[in-house]
C-alpha cells in the first residue's frame, strides 16, 4: 500500500489506530486524525520505552528497565491496514518499534519475529503457520460472568443459538483479509472456536492480534463479554489458541514423508520438543495459563509427542491419504504476544536442525495414566506447573535468548514476574473479573 492517507480518505475514515502487542500479551493502539497521519507515515509515532513493560492489570513493570526517560518510534506496517466493521470510521494496522536511526528496537517482539524467519530464511526454509482460536461468549450478571448457552461439543443448538454472533464475527474478519476455514461449537459451554487460514509467520501473528479483537469488539456490540483467556470456570474446559505449523522449502511441504514426519520436519519439531518447557513462557503466557495446562485437559501438561494425540503437546495429525502436512502445537493461548511465540518456536526448531536432534518414540496412551516409572522409560516428564518455572527455564535457555535478545529477554521476564506478583493470592474468580475483558 503506497498511500494509506489516499486509501482511509477513500474509505471514509477519520482515524487510523497503529497497534503493537506488549510484553503482558495486550494489543495496545494509539490513533490518529488523518491530518497527522502523513508524519506518521513519515517518522513513526513517538512513543516512551515504558508501553513495553505494560502490565495487563495496570502500572508499568519497573524492573523491565523501561521507564519515562527515551524515546522509541512505532512504525506503521501498511500491508495490515484494514477498516474496523465494528468503528468503520476507524482503520487499524499493526506496528513495528525503531530506534531514532531506523534500528529496530532491541525490545520490539515483531523484530524478533523478523529475525527468526530470516534465519529460517537463510536456510532455505519457510514456516507457515495459523492458530484455532478458543473463546466464550459470556453474559455478565450482577457483576459477575455468566453462561450464554449450555451445549456441548458440535452442538447444532449450540451453533444456532450463537449463529448470529459467530456470522458478524467471521463477516468481519473476512472484511480484514482473515478468512475462516471453520467455525465449531466447542467443548465448553458458551465456547466457540474460529480456525483460520494458513500463511507465513508473521501473518499468522498479525491474523492472531485480528481475530483476538474482534472477537472481543462483536461480544460488547451484542451486549456480550467475548473472552480469550485460557481458564475462565475453573473446572470447566478452557480456551487454547493452538498452532498449527508445517515446514517448506522451495514451494514443497516438507513436514510428512510417507505416513510420518519428514527427516528434517523432525529435527525441527524435536528442538521444539527439547525446548518446551522454556517455551510455554512465551506460549502460555499468563499464571492463568497454567490453570487451563492440566491432565485430561487435552492441551499437554507433559513433554510428550504422539500422531493422532490430543493429550500431549505435540500432535501430529495424520492425512486419510498422503503424509502429515502439520504439527499442532496445543499449549498455547491467546495470553501469548503472538511475534514472540513463533519467534521462539522458529528458533526452537531451527536449533533443533542446526544440532540433528531427534524425537524420541512417539506415545501412544495418556500420559497422567502411566507410572512414573513409564514415563521415565519413556522420556516423559512433567511440563512446568507455573509460569515462574517456565521463567526460570526460559532464562537459562541459550538459544531461545539468542533469537529474542538479551534486552527483550530481560524485559519480557520482568513484565511477567511482575504479572506474577501482581495477581499473587488473588481468588480465581476475582482473577477472572479482572482479565476477561483483556483477552
Amino acid at each position: 500500500m503506497q498511500d494509506l492517507v489516499s486509501w482511509s480518505t477513500a474509505r471514509g475514515v477519520s482515524f487510523v489506530r497503529v497497534g503493537w502487542v506488549d510484553s503482558g500479551g495486550v494489543l495496545r493502539v494509539a490513533a490518529q486524525t488523518l491530518r497527522h497521519l502523513a508524519s506518521t507515515l513519515e517518522n513513526g509515532l513517538p512513543m516512551v520505552p515504558a508501553v513495553q513493560a505494560a502490565l495487563p492489570l495496570d502500572g508499568v513493570a519497573e524492573d523491565a528497565e523501561l521507564g519515562a526517560v527515551g524515546q522509541v518510534w512505532l512504525v506503521p506496517d501498511l500491508d495490515t491496514a484494514r477498516v474496523l466493521p465494528w468503528e468503520p470510521n476507524h482503520a487499524s494496522c499493526l506496528g513495528r518499534f525503531v530506534e531514532t536511526g531506523g534500528t529496530p528496537w532491541a525490545h520490539c517482539p515483531r523484530a524478533a519475529l523478523d529475525r527468526a524467519v530470516a534465519a529460517l530464511a537463510a536456510r532455505g526454509l519457510v514456516l507457515q503457520a495459523a492458530f484455532e482460536h478458543e473463546f466464550m461468549l459470556l453474559q455478565r450478571v450482577d457483576g459477575r460472568l455468566r453462561h450464554f448457552e449450555d451445549s456441548g461439543y458440535a452442538s447444532a443448538h449450540g451453533l444456532d443459538h450463537a449463529g448470529p454472533i459467530l456470522d458478524r464475527m467471521a463477516s468481519a474478519l473476512e472484511d480484514q483479509r482473515v478468512f475462516v476455514r471453520a467455525v465449531l461449537k466447542e467443548a465448553g459451554r458458551s465456547q466457540f472456536e474460529f480456525s483460520t487460514e494458513h500463511g507465513g509467520a508473521l501473518e499468522a501473528a498479525n491474523s492472531f492480534c485480528v481475530v483476538r479483537e474482534t472477537v472481543g469488539a462483536i461480544a460488547a456490540a451484542e451486549g456480550l463479554v467475548g473472552t480469550c483467556l485460557p481458564l475462565v470456570f475453573e473446572t470447566e474446559a478452557g480456551n487454547g489458541w493452538h498452532l498449527h505449523f508445517s515446514l517448506w522449502r522451495d514451494g514443497k511441504n516438507l513436514t510428512g514423508q510417507g505416513d510420518r514426519l519428514g527427516s528434517e520436519a523432525e529435527a525441527f519439531v524435536a528442538g521444539i520438543f527439547d525446548h518446551l518447557p522454556a517455551l510455554l513462557s512465551l506460549t502460555a503466557a499468563s499464571p492463568n495459563s497454567f490453570r487451563r495446562i492440566r491432565p485430561g485437559a487435552w492441551c499437554g501438561a507433559f513433554r510428550a509427542w504422539g500422531y493422532n494425540h490430543k493429550e500431549v503437546p505435540l500432535r501430529v495429525p495424520t492425512e486419510r491419504h498422503g503424509a502429515p502436512t502439520n504439527v499442532e502445537f496445543k499449549s498455547c493461548d491467546a495470553t501469548a504476544n503472538p511475534y514472540l511465540a513463533l519467534a521462539g518456536v522458529i528458533a526452537a526448531g531451527i536449533d533443533g536442525i542446526d544440532r540433528a536432534l531427534a524425537l524420541p518414540e512417539p506415545i501412544d496412551r495418556d500420559p497422567a495414566l502411566l507410572s512414573e516409572a513409564e514415563q521415565r522409560t519413556r522420556g516423559i516428564d512433567p511440563l512446568p506447573k507455573s509460569l515462574g518455572e517456565a521463567l526460570d527455564l526460559l532464562r537459562a535457555d541459550t538459544a531461545l535468548e539468542a533469537m529474542l535478545g538479551a534486552p527483550l529477554m530481560r524485559s519480557y521476564t520482568a513484565v511477567k514476574r511482575a504479572e506474577i506478583d501482581a495477581l499473587e493470592g488473588v481468588a480465581f474468580d476475582e482473577e477472572v473479573a479482572r482479565l476477561a475483558e483483556i483477552y
